[in-house]
């Protein structure tokens, strides 16, 4: 066995499993009449080494991504259908071998089929060393974009109890998709920085060079990545009695915020709105909400537990995911919101408006999980959509836009602040109040 299967012998199982002799031949067969055919073609067209490159790491990447992404987001769901991950858990791997294991081996045939075209690539850079910049970029982003992609589908697939069915289904074409969207975006991307004029990254008021450029994006595909395996590693050893600390998911949206604010316009006195920074981890916030699926039990063993630090590392999800925002939209505001110009300041008020609503649809999706539902999640996106889009329907087309502000996250300039901020208010208080009611309800008659 190799190193690595030394390290997690999960990759060797996956090897014995996925990578067997007549389908390596066939990969590889398949792999060179690709580059052979792209060959011909760049040949008889443009008979550029650059185009070649660019061709040949096309393909190679967007095959990796998509179907290393299907393979790692299908790695635990399949277990659990085959009902071969209890067993699987009983061996002495640790969560993060078992996690590691399946990111490296259930993708394994992508990764040979990955390897098969790589020498495409370093003989197009031997032969054509002009090339140099252009396959550097290529491959610091596209397997930092492939490793950001596995992680995420790693990640679903952890939280996914389905069997195969429902998220366990889908999640890995979506992520998949997602991931090559980012990939040629990413590869896009650094094309254009050969032109006069780049378009270079700027982040905090720094303005990175091209090479810096393509190394930062990469660096932050790799941030991103390991956050999403360290999520899976979690969810992983859920059941081996692993300590839920209580700082995981507020510590990834205050990271996410402030790499989300680097990338704003906006500055301190600019009067506006930093908004980016607050939607991204409240969406995250919300994903999070939606796929922990804390319900009656673990309410009861939550509400019930004697130990101080236990009950703060088992806080509900969605607890610590609006706290956090709180905290985020606070911050924002103190460096936003003071000295903006007046016309624009009123704007700032989304920074109280929009962890409100999400403090609203968090407490009703805990409380849809209360209800007798099968699928309280799905219910409770339903009600969420209309909750947004009948306000729309009906106070656009009357032109009574005034009432907006207290059904939707929208702000009038005209009103004051309390007029805004009314609406919101009362909605999280009264589901605050009716989610207390349901769960006092819900708890004692369990007693």
């Amino acid at each position: 066995m190799s190193l690595l299967s030394d390290l997690f012998p999960e990759i060797y199982r996956y090897r014995a499993q996925e990578a067997g002799r007549t389908r390596l031949i066939s990969g590889l067969a398949a792999a060179l009449a690709i580059c052979a055919a792209t060959g011909y073609s760049i040949a008889k067209t443009t008979a550029s080494w650059s185009d070649y490159l660019s061709a040949v790491t096309t393909m190679q990447f967007n095959m990796l991504v998509f179907y290393g992404t299907l393979c790692a987001a299908k790695s635990v769901t399949q277990e659990k259908a085959e009902r071969t991950w209890d067993f699987q858990r009983l061996t002495p791997l640790s969560s993060f071998e078992l996690g590691a294991g399946k990111l490296l081996g259930a993708p394994i045939f992508a990764w040979f089929l990955f390897a098969c075209l790589l020498p495409a690539a370093v003989l197009t850079l031997l032969l054509a060393p002009e090339v140099y910049q252009n396959f550097f970029n290529r491959y610091a982003l596209g397997l930092a974009a492939a490793l950001l992609s596995m992680s995420v589908g790693l990640l679903a697939s952890s939280y996914d109890d389905t069997g195969g069915s429902g998220m366990g289904h889908l999640s890995g074409p979506l992520v998949g998709l997602a991931g090559v969207t980012i990939l040629n975006s990413s590869f896009n991307y650094a094309g254009r920085l050969a032109l006069p004029y780049p378009e270079l990254v700027h982040f905090y008021g720094l303005e990175l060079g091209p090479a810096l450029s393509v190394a930062f994006l990469a660096a932050s595909f790799l941030a991103f990545a390991a956050w999403a395996f360290l999520g899976a590693r979690y969810r992983i050893g859920r059941d081996l009695l692993e300590k839920r600390r209580a700082w995981r998911l507020p510590a990834f949206l205050f990271f996410l915020a402030w790499y989300t604010a680097g990338f704003e316009r906006a500055r301190a006195g600019s009067g506006q709105p930093a908004l980016t920074a607050l939607l991204l981890p409240g969406l995250a916030a919300y994903i999070a909400a939606f796929l922990s699926g804390e319900r009656q039990e673990y309410w009861r063993r939550w509400l019930e537990g004697e130990d101080p630090a236990r009950r703060l590392d088992d806080t509900p999800a969605w607890l610590k995911g609006a706290a956090a925002v709180l905290v985020i939209a606070a911050a924002l505001y103190l460096v936003y919101g003071f000295g903006g110009a007046p016309d624009l300041k009123a704007y700032t008020r989304l920074y109280a408006i929009l962890p409100l609503f999400l403090l609203r649809d968090l407490m009703f999706l805990q409380w849809c999980r209360f209800s007798a539902s099968r699928r309280p999640e799905m219910m409770g996106l339903a009600y969420l959509a209309l909750a947004y889009a009948l306000p729309l329907i009906i106070l656009l087309p009357t032109k009574m836009t005034v009432f907006l502000p207290a059904f939707v996250p929208y702000v009038r300039a005209e009103l004051s602040a309390a007029a805004n901020l009314a609406g919101p208010l009362a909605q999280a208080l009264l589901m605050g109040y009716l989610l207390k009611i349901k769960i006092k309800a819900v708890l004692a008659e369990e007693n």
